[in-house]
């Protein structure tokens, strides 16, 4: 009886040990993921061109499901999954821009068992607890479009915005003949993306445009406060040359209050991106130019970076997005509005 009992603990021993020896070979050819990207000068033509290696599970968490920018995005970033071989689970604030809603969502995220997070932040240095405690679950986290605080993400996919705001002051004061009154819209204050957009435009303008006098006030990236700012300031500026946002539906809100002045044609107007409203608004004459960041590109490179990053590839620190400045005449060519964007 004892020579049975020493081998059936044998066996059951041996059967453990090989177990272990197979978890541990398994783990041995599981790629390790990387929290953080390379570093190195930004990347400006990343390939997105990457199979995954199975079928990670990729959250993309964005600023607002209702505003064209962002539905062009999220398109994006489906169009990513399918082609790339992943699960993309969308998720909003049901109020844009709403920082506290955002916060839940990636707290409620935490326990999705999920490969990787992409993220708009709502705000910059409000996104950078949760990113911290996703990033120690071992989910890396991608900034598509905004970057946040801290220097615990994987990578960054978007336009340098200060090198943005550049590009949006030239376009403008180009455009007024390099002297009069400009008003910037800024988005919503303590984002990365509307501040580094703003102090772009403000310092190439001085340095550039000592005879453009500017001043900037938040219209939270809507349609309804662009207009509203505009119509203010119109009563305090009567003889304001020119207007451009950051991005949002600011401007067309804005070009909106010009036609209603009567002032059309009269007082140039900038936007950013090239949603169907822009669209229109550039037909129209109410826009003289607007500025692309390759939304597109933004969110589709967001979950590919993931994909690379999963498969054990190392990934840039910085992916930057294409700049263009598109006249109306160029619209139809470079449209990024989602009706466009599903049909690719």
């Amino acid at each position: 009886m004892r020579n049975k009992q020493i081998a059936i603990l044998v066996a059951v021993l041996a059967l453990v040990l090989v177990f272990v020896a197979t978890a541990f070979a398994a783990d041995a050819t599981k790629p390790t993921v990387t929290m953080k990207g390379m570093p190195g000068p930004p990347v400006r033509n990343f390939n997105p061109n990457i199979k995954a290696a199975r079928r990670y599970n990729i959250a993309i968490v964005v600023k607002s499901q209702s505003i064209p920018f962002w539905e062009s995005n999220l398109i994006a970033a489906a169009n990513a999954g399918r082609a790339l071989g992943v699960n993309v689970m969308q998720y909003a604030p049901t109020k844009a821009d709403n920082m506290e809603e955002q916060m839940r969502i990636l707290e409620d995220l935490m326990t999705k068992g999920l490969d990787c997070v992409v993220l708009a932040p709502a705000n910059s240095i409000a996104a950078r607890g949760p990113v911290s405690a996703l990033v120690k679950r071992g989910i890396p986290v991608v900034y598509d479009n905004t970057l946040g605080a801290g220097d615990e993400y994987l990578s960054f996919v978007g336009v340098d915005d200060f090198e943005a705001g550049q590009v949006i002051g030239k376009a403008v004061s180009d455009r007024m003949g390099g002297k009069g009154k400009l008003l910037i819209l800024e988005g919503v204050p303590g984002q990365e993306t509307s501040d580094q957009r703003v102090r772009g435009i403000k310092d190439y303008v001085s340095k550039h445009f000592p005879n453009v006098r500017f001043k900037s006030i938040s219209a939270h990236w809507q349609f309804d406060e662009g207009r509203k700012v505009t119509e203010d300031t119109l009563q305090s500026w009567p003889d304001l040359n020119g207007i451009v946002s950051v991005g949002g539906s600011m401007s067309e809100g804005a070009a909106e209050a010009v036609a209603a002045a009567g002032r059309q044609g009269k007082i140039i107007v900038g936007s950013v991106n090239l949603s169907a409203p822009t669209m229109a608004a550039l037909k129209e004459g109410k826009l003289a130019f607007t500025v692309l960041q390759g939304v597109y590109e933004q969110g589709y490179w967001s979950v590919a970076a993931c994909v690379q990053a999963l498969n054990g590839k190392p990934v840039p620190r910085t992916i930057y997005t294409p700049l263009k400045v598109v006249i109306p005449s160029e619209a139809d060519k470079y449209d990024e509005s989602p009706e466009v964007l599903k049909k690719r």
